[in-house]
């Protein structure tokens, strides 16, 4: 190395194993690795595909639940770095994840604000980036959408992003495979460049074997365990062979053999002594609600770039008022004179005859256009939840990689189920308001305006969140929507409006139909009105309490939001954690 300071371990693997399964189906994906990464160093490892490269990087960056702790990063548990001061530790997985729809600068700008804590000056901030982009190389296409740049240049932008936070350490797994022989020999000399003259410990997952010259060490891993730490030429000489790839070969044979030996003692013994913890040259990054207010800003960027969902949004949002009207087309006089038949006026008896079949006559059309009523309210009410579901469906899972990323640098789940919140309560606001306005004034529905839009909206979000909420659990969107579109599904008929159901399905059922208490809502909106009791007696369905329908939608709303943080929280965890 170029000093003696740098001969210090600043990574420090003692006696480390990785397994998985339980029992009988338990498999070892590492076995007692132990080894010692100097400071300022840059080493790749290597080995054939299932050697356990990937398993170690994230085991080393304190991503992967290891069966022992043993990993120290300048002293300090990894998990514990990982927690406190995420900043201190780069980690690239094999493919970047970043908003497309963003330019470099303005991805390099969000990061800056989710990342450097508040009390850094603008001035020194904007100092910083310039910095981050020069070390980075990317001032070429700083204003280029990320979706255009090649794959090394999003390599480097993804690299730019890491080092944004100054951290001690860089784990990069597999970061140039895939790119052309220049390329590759380019990434790797700037990685050398970046690990001696900032004094960074680099770590590289790797399986272009042309460059391994550049780095200071390697380590070859076969079958999960570590058959060999020290540098390129070492390699050679220790089996007697000018080819890497020959090496390769002759491991994989021995394995089909059934001649290979692994190396399962501990060696952790040869390992010089632990160093106590050191300084580290970072800092926690910037609290909640800095995080939150960074968050909306680019919320509000991506939602309006967004060409194809943001109309759609717009085609629901006029199509799906006017669906309702039409349906409510023919009945629309009906509705407008809507009135109970008065049968008790004096009248003679032939008249009274006569009055009678045209009162029965009167009374079944109104009856008609009572359930006409009931129809055209739980229409709309399901076209809002259709509305919800495409509001919340997609919204964490088609971004669930990026989320993943922000949340190992330190992003708040908080902010983040909160910035998600906002969006879709302003999306259900505007819709609700829209269907709501419309249809009182082409329709005339008595009641309460004030009321009406209240209920929709309330009806709208409760779905908007309840499905965010499945957002959260999804992996993929299209599962995500594949269960929001089945959940909609299921709104009318367990609402039991148009189909009874049996008091038990009923009991169990109605409080998680969303839809029930928003249809069940609107019609108590007519109750001050006197031909509230015909729509009454012209379904067999309860009609909930106003108030109660208030209650139990805001519930609904409560609990999307404390499950989508719930399963955030729990993502974090995974990111930032290691586990016994």
């Amino acid at each position: 190395m170029h000093s003696q300071a740098k001969m210090d371990a600043a990574v420090l693997v003692a006696n480390v194993s990785v397994m998985v399964g339980r029992g009988d189906d338990h498999k070892a994906l590492l076995r007692n690795i132990s080894l010692a990464i100097p400071q300022g160093s840059f080493l790749s490892i290597i080995g054939a595909s299932g050697a356990g490269k990937s398993v170690l990087i994230r085991t080393l960056a304190g991503i992967q639940p290891a069966s022992t702790r043993g990993v120290l990063l300048s002293g300090h548990p990894v998990e514990t770095l990982r927690e406190q001061l995420p900043l201190a530790v780069g980690y690239l997985p094999k493919f970047g994840a970043f908003h497309e729809d963003l330019t470099v600068a303005e991805i390099l700008d969000f990061a800056m604000a989710l990342r450097l804590p508040g009390s850094v000056p603008r001035a020194i901030r904007d100092q910083w980036c310039e910095h981050v982009i020069d070390l980075a190389r990317i001032r070429p296409f700083l204003q280029q959408k990320y979706r255009t740049l090649s794959g090394g240049q999003q390599r480097r932008m993804a690299m730019a992003e890491e080092l944004i936070g100054d951290p001690a350490f860089l784990f990069l797994d597999e970061m140039t495979t895939g790119l052309d022989p220049y390329s590759e020999n380019e990434m790797m000399v700037w990685l050398r460049e970046l690990a001696h003259g900032l004094n960074k410990t680099i770590v590289l997952v790797t399986h272009t074997t042309r460059n391994l010259r550049l780095c200071d060490s390697i380590v070859f891993l076969h079958e999960g365990r570590l058959c060999f730490h020290g540098t390129y030429d070492e390699f050679l000489q220790r089996h007697e062979t000018e080819s890497v790839e020959g090496i390769f070969a002759a491991y994989k044979k021995a394995s089909l053999m059934g001649e290979f030996v692994g190396f399962d003692e501990d060696r952790s013994a040869e390992l010089p002594p632990p160093p106590p913890p050191q300084a580290l040259n970072t800092a926690p990054p910037p609290g909640s609600l800095s995080q939150l207010l960074t968050l909306i800003r680019r919320e509000v960027t991506l939602f309006f770039r967004d060409r194809a969902q943001l109309s759609l949004h717009v085609s629901l949002l006029i199509t799906f008022p006017v669906l309702v009207v039409i349906f409510a087309v023919n009945g629309l006089p009906k509705i407008h004179d809507m009135t109970m038949p008065n049968l008790l006026h004096q009248q003679s008896s032939l008249d009274v005859i006569k009055s009678g079949v045209e009162a029965l006559h009167d009374m079944k059309e109104s009856f008609s256009t009572a359930l006409l009523v009931s129809g055209l309210t739980m229409f709309q009410v399901i076209l809002l939840t259709l509305m919800g579901a495409n509001n919340g469906a997609r919204e964490i899972a088609k971004e669930r990689d990026v989320l993943e990323k922000e949340l190992r640098g330190g992003l708040s789940p908080w902010a983040y189920v909160a910035t998600k919140s906002l969006l879709v309560l302003c999306l259900s606001l505007a819709q609700s308001l829209c269907m709501a306005w419309f249809v009182k004034s082409v329709c005339r529905f008595p009641g309460s305006f004030a009321n009406q839009f209240e209920i929709l909206f309330l009806t709208t979000l409760a779905m908007s969140m309840i499905c965010l909420a499945i957002s959260s659990v999804s992996k993929s969107p299209e599962r995500a929507s594949l269960l929001a579109n089945f959940l909609v599904g299921l709104q009318l008929p367990l609402s039991g409006v148009v189909l009874a159901l049996p008091n038990l399905a009923s009991f169990l059922c109605r409080p998680f139909i969303a839809a029930y208490w928003g249809w069940s809502g609107y019609l108590k909106t007519f109750a001050s009105n006197r031909d509230y009791d015909l729509v009454r007696q012209s379904t067999d369905t309860h009609i909930a309490d106003f108030n109660v329908c208030l209650i139990v939608l805001s519930f609904h709303v409560v609990v999307g939001g404390v499950i989508a943080w719930i399963f955030v929280m729990r993502m974090q965890k995974t990111q930032t954690s290691v586990q016994n």
